[in-house]
């Protein structure tokens, strides 16, 4: 009857009406496609994957370690990957395609996580219904591969000044320019929009602070004054992503690009279950150690290195000042303290890249990731001897569970002020300097090179 009776009324409509009509239905279904949570990619034949029994769970943090739903202490290592929103609105195979085959090629490098972080005027051009379509979809990846997400804002500057650095782009404006009413709005929507979703493991709150003067120049030499007014910006930020999603780890970074974490030791955050980002990349080290801007603080705090890597451009490995290659170092490091990682980044266009162009082969570098991940697959904390991941060698004879680590050294190749494996605090101070004298003249500024764009042709950097 009611086919019928749509049959009559259609013929009593005027052509030009009905038209409209049928326009208009069809740009709603179109507009429905386009907000669709799920890709349309997404259940295109594959051969199959099998998730853990396990995933997804919620994590916390408690003392120094990230615990998973079960209480055991879980070392996520893992990707980032350039601004999702910025490659899936360009899809473009020349800048790197954000679709089911990069979560894949991650999930097969053995990956437990992938950062994704999204430049402020991306989200800025984009709005909010397109970042989330995006966001969206990088979950429904995510879920189909068993990984989890870590989902930040990609800032370089100092908030509490107001101050960012100026990377200004044709299409887009200045890249990292960032208002906190902005960055307050935009930590709203994901609160909001993940909260419960356990692919969803961490928030990053701001990619890099870094003082800057007034000419927009990184400052040398920070002090504890400069990492409160940080930390109470942070926390600020925190509570408001604490009234939408009250449970989910915050991951707050370091001073100096995110490097610097040594005076979050004596004045950590105010808050509960914090996570702390460094980013030690080959030539970071130039004023502080190692041991002093995270190794030690890795001791009392959940550290995870959020961003590392080297290429001979930006970050040449002959920039690392400690012993041995960069490279073997900085894993041996990480593994030491329990620290987790995600590389930067799985791109052939964003530096220091993964891979090797739209083929998705790894460079060099690339492949030193995609082996260390390799080993140390399934997120336990890692030392020699532990017991491979499900369908890898003969299954571990105990539950899957992180084993107990015990205290004392681990024999590793030299590297420079490394604590020994995670014993039960407290923890003996880490031999060596303190720290390494500043230089005369200040920081140089970061090199980088614009992004493209839709009318810029210059590649992208971080």
């Amino acid at each position: 009857m009611r086919q019928e009776e749509g049959r009559r009324l259609a013929g009593r409509m005027p052509e030009p009406v009905l038209g409209r009509a049928v326009a208009a239905l069809l740009v709603a279904l179109l507009a429905m496609a386009a907000c669709s949570r799920e890709p349309p990619d997404l259940n295109a034949p594959e051969p199959p994957w099998i998730l853990p029994a396990e995933y997804p769970q919620a994590f916390r943090v408690e003392g120094n370690r990230i615990l998973d739903g079960r209480g055991a202490p879980r070392v996520l290592r893992g990707v980032a990957l350039p601004d999702p929103v910025w490659l899936a609105t360009r899809d473009d195979a020349t800048l790197g395609r954000f679709d089911r085959a990069l979560f894949r090629e991650a999930a097969e490098w053995r990956a437990d996580i992938v950062r994704l972080t999204i430049f402020p005027a991306s989200f800025r051009r984009h709005g909010e219904a397109e970042t989330l379509r995006v966001l969206d979809w990088a979950v429904a990846y995510a879920r189909r591969y068993g990984l989890y997400l870590i989902i930040g804002l990609h800032g370089i500057g100092f908030p509490p000044d107001g101050r960012h650095v100026s990377l200004h782009d044709p299409a887009y404006g200045d890249l990292y320019q960032v208002g906190d009413a902005e960055v307050r709005r935009f930590w709203r929507l994901l609160a909001r929009r993940y909260r419960g979703e356990r692919a969803v493991a961490f928030y990053e709150l701001f990619n890099e602070p870094v003082r800057l003067d007034a000419a927009g120049r990184p400052v040398a030499g920070d002090r504890m004054p400069d990492w409160l007014r940080w930390r109470d910006w942070a926390e600020a930020l925190v509570d408001v992503v604490r009234e939408n999603d009250p449970a989910k780890p915050v991951i707050v970074g370091g001073l100096q690009f995110a490097y610097d974490l040594s005076f979050a030791r004596q004045a950590p955050l105010r808050r509960a279950n914090i996570v702390y980002a460094t980013h030690p990349y080959a030539d970071a080290d130039w004023q502080t150690a190692w041991a002093e801007a995270f190794l030690e603080p890795a001791r009392h705090l959940a550290v995870f290195a959020t961003e590392f890597g080297w290429d001979e451009r930006r970050h040449p490995e002959s920039a690392y000042r400690g012993e041995g290659r960069y490279r073997e170092a900085v894993l041996a490091a990480f593994d030491r303290a329990g620290i987790g990682w995600t590389a930067w980044a799985f791109s052939h266009s964003f530096p220091p890249t993964l891979l090797r162009g739209p083929d998705r082969r790894p460079t060099e570098y690339g492949e030193v990731v995609r082996q260390a991940l390799a080993a140390r697959a399934g997120g336990r904390p890692w030392l020699p001897g532990l017991p491979p991941r499900d369908g890898e060698g003969p299954p571990p004879a105990a539950p899957r569970t992180a084993p107990a680590l015990a205290p004392g050294p681990i024999p590793l190749p030299p590297t420079r002020a490394v604590p020994p494996a995670l014993p039960v605090l407290p923890l003996p101070p880490l031999p060596g300097p303190a720290r390494m004298p500043a230089p005369v003249l200040p920081l140089p500024p970061r090199p980088v090179s614009p992004p493209t764009s839709p009318i810029a042709p210059p590649l992208p950097s971080r």
